[in-house]
């Protein structure tokens, strides 16, 4: 017979949306456990580059950004076309400041407006083109978790631990494109590099936390100290239900055993999506039998599939479908191999191409979105190709600025390479003849500054992400040195967008538009409030955060399947 317990509040996952619920429950007053399928704390979160869109808050007024409710209702209509809900959106954009104020004034997390983080499509009506919306987390110290820091999910090391854990920040960037060149920048990371050696002597990982792990660690420590009780290697299995169909609680499997968590107020469902389950992403993902995802093996569609069980709605279309990534797969020396996402750090600079098997363009490569263009034109799997000026100058995938690590990634299952443009399309698998004109066509853009066939380089968003001090175009550049280098890239994606349809206090809803009661959803278990169309930097861990924040309101509050609050 399973073991049952009472909890007013359970919590399915510990990401973004987990953490904050949790947090915010416990701190009104009611008993929250927080369950979690992995052997760690964190989520998605803790893997993330850490950014929350959350216009209107104070640390964007302190940094000097003008913006107002209207600007950021303006831009969101226009970039949803009209088809975001209404409801939703007023309650995401008054919630953030809210939310903000709340986390700087009862925890140790502070978030930063940096400059040059703009919205995503800077020429729609509204958009804050300089910045201001999307925050990023401070780095912090993992020592404060104390014992529990061991508990901590580690970051994802190849996006942003590289080297074993050794984790940067945004401040750290100006600093790495000095190193060797300025004596401050290069002992500014030897000191950081020698406290990271130190802290793995010590605790197992460096202690030095910077984006999503720095707050995914906050919101861990806060929620510990108001009280919530965390369990790992604990994976929901099923919800309990009792009279029309009300959830009150969940089978959780703990230690081998199952135990029932009764939960008198409510269960967030915020178990992080379904990347990981191939039947899904076969159904709603375009060439999902050639796609890889950046998200862990666990985000397997559970919270969904439960919200489903229970009666509530799964939204299966929006603008897109994922959070997309283009990823080259790197081999290990065991025979498996690591995703490594190509984001900003070559294809949106100058002397790179994508291409497909025909050895033609499909893309604007420095689009912050290049998978849809690749999935559009059946572009799948396609190639990434540099020449040498542009190797040494940024890198190319794990091959860091300066050549640093090139010798060991040119195998012929990784980076191929070639003294002649033709000779390399033939060792990738790719048309010499067709390879050889697109660079030539490439070459005479990139003389001129004007792409004819991508108008790539010429939005503003382009051009963020090139290099400022590359004439005429941040982010064209000709391939003519020799050797010239070429990888095989794939569609990914670091995020799922559909999911279950919620009301404004996060409560899940059936096909009918009522609310399943004593049931919520958050994160990337619920359907995306942008409906995969993301406004800027952010756009998954913000509303993942506001509406774990709203869930846990409306439970404190008691509110029932009507909309109104329990006499209780």
């Amino acid at each position: 017979m399973a073991e049952v317990i009472r909890k007013d509040v359970v919590v399915i996952g510990s990401g973004g949306a987990g953490l904050t619920c949790a947090l915010v429950a416990a701190r009104a007053g009611l008993d929250v456990l927080l369950v979690e399928k992995e052997d760690r704390i964190g989520g998605t979160l803790a893997w993330s580059g850490g950014g929350v869109w959350f216009p209107l808050s104070k640390p964007g007024r302190d940094a000097g950004f003008d913006d107002s409710r209207e600007n950021v209702l303006t831009y969101l209509e226009t970039i949803g076309e009209g088809t975001f809900d209404p409801a939703l959106i007023a309650a995401y954009v008054d919630t953030a400041p809210e939310l903000v104020d709340m986390l700087h004034a009862t925890t140790d997390i502070r978030l930063i407006a940096y400059p040059g983080m703009g919205d995503w499509f800077p020429e729609a009506p509204g958009a804050a083109a300089a910045g201001g919306r999307a925050l990023a987390p401070a780095e912090s110290d993992g020592k404060r978790l104390g014992k529990d820091f061991a508990r901590l999910r580690h970051p994802l090391g190849v996006f942003n631990a590289p080297g074993g854990g050794f984790m940067v920040d945004l401040p750290d960037l100006p600093h790495l494109a000095a190193i060797g060149k300025s004596l401050k920048s290069t002992l500014y990371l030897a000191r950081l590099f020698a406290r990271f050696l130190a802290d793995r002597v010590r605790f197992g990982r460096g202690t030095r936390l910077t984006m999503g792990n720095s707050l995914a660690a906050g919101l861990m420590k806060a929620a510990l100290e108001a009280g919530v009780e965390m369990w790992t290697d604990s994976p929901a299995t099923a919800l309990l239900t009792g009279e029309n169909g009300r959830v009150t609680g969940a089978t959780v499997r703990r230690q081998g055993r199952d135990v029932q968590v009764h939960a008198t107020r409510g269960v967030l469902l915020a178990s992080g999506g379904f990347s990981a389950d191939a039947e899904m992403r076969r159904k709603y993902i375009p060439f999902g039998d050639q796609h890889y995802s950046l998200m862990s093996d666990s985000n397997a569609g559970d919270g969904i599939r439960m919200g489903q069980a229970a009666g509530g709605e799964f939204v299966e279309k929006g603008f897109q479908h994922g959070g997309w990534v283009m990823l080259s797969l790197v081999p290990q020396e065991d025979g498996s191999f690591v995703k490594f996402p190509h984001m900003v750090a070559d294809r949106t600079k100058p002397g790179y191409i994508t291409v497909n098997k025909a050895g033609q363009r499909f893309t604007n490569e420095a689009s912050l979105d290049p998978i849809s263009g690749m999935h559009a034109t059946g572009s799948v799997p396609a190639w990434l190709i540099c020449d040498h000026t542009a190797m040494r100058k940024y890198g190319m995938g794990p091959v860091r600025p300066g050549g640093m690590g090139l010798k060991r990634h040119l195998r012929p299952d990784y980076i191929e390479t070639a003294q002649t443009i033709p000779e390399l399309a033939a060792k990738l698998g790719i048309d010499p003849a067709g390879l050889a004109a697109t660079v030539e066509r490439q070459n005479g853009f990139a003389r001129t500054g004007d792409d004819l066939d991508f108008a790539r380089g010429k939005s503003a968003a382009d051009r963020s992400l090139g290099d400022p001090g590359h004439e005429p175009n941040p982010n064209l550049g000709e391939i003519t040195t020799a050797p010239f280098y070429g990888l095989r890239v794939h569609p990914g994606d670091s995020a799922t967008m559909l999911g279950l349809r919620v009301d404004r206090d996060a409560r899940v809803l059936d096909p009918r538009g009522n609310p399943v009661d004593g049931l919520y959803a958050a994160g990337l278990d619920m359907n995306s409030v942008f409906r995969g169309r993301s406004p800027g930097s952010g756009s998954n861990n913000g509303p993942a955060m506001i509406f774990g924040y709203l869930a846990a309101k409306a439970m404190a509050r008691g509110v029932n399947r009507t909309g109104e609050e329990d006499a209780t």
